[in-house]
């Protein structure tokens, strides 16, 4: 059985890749410092706030409910419609894609739906989504 004389070489590694994608970065950021150079050179003076405010999120949606006696809450507060209209004027003002989701009983009127629709129009809210629950499941049969 001959013995091996002579030791193994180790694998070599290609660097040529790592090297091509250095220098196209390199080449990236020297365009980069080219344009930098051009916006110096306009003279524009740009407008200051004075008084900065935050950029707050969308506030979640209003719920209104409607129940078969008639009452109204928003949000867990009673009021009548005169006072739905009064309170959701300011967060359409603040906030004009507010959402306002409407959940009235099904035993409620369709006139008195109808009475708080319009008064959650007035305040000039443009997202109103309707509640409602399925009377039977979707696939079941009918009998």
């Amino acid at each position: 059985m001959p013995l091996k004389t002579s030791s193994e070489e180790l694998p070599a590694i290609n660097l040529t890749s790592m090297i091509d994608v250095l220098f196209l970065l390199i080449i990236f950021f020297m365009v980069g410092t080219r344009f930098s150079e051009s916006e110096r050179q306009i003279q524009l003076t740009l407008p200051k706030a004075s008084s900065p405010t935050s950029m707050a999120a969308q506030p979640s949606p209003k719920v209104v409910t409607m129940y078969s006696d008639g009452s109204i809450e928003l949000d867990g507060q009673r009021m009548n419609a005169n006072q739905l209209t009064s309170v959701l004027l300011p967060a359409v003002q603040n906030y004009p894609d507010v959402r306002v989701q409407l959940r009235a009983d099904a035993s409620g009127s369709v006139m008195q739906a109808s009475q708080v629709m319009e008064a959650i129009s007035r305040a000039g809210v443009k997202n109103v989504g309707w509640t409602m629950t399925a009377s039977r499941m979707p696939n079941a049969p009918i009998r």
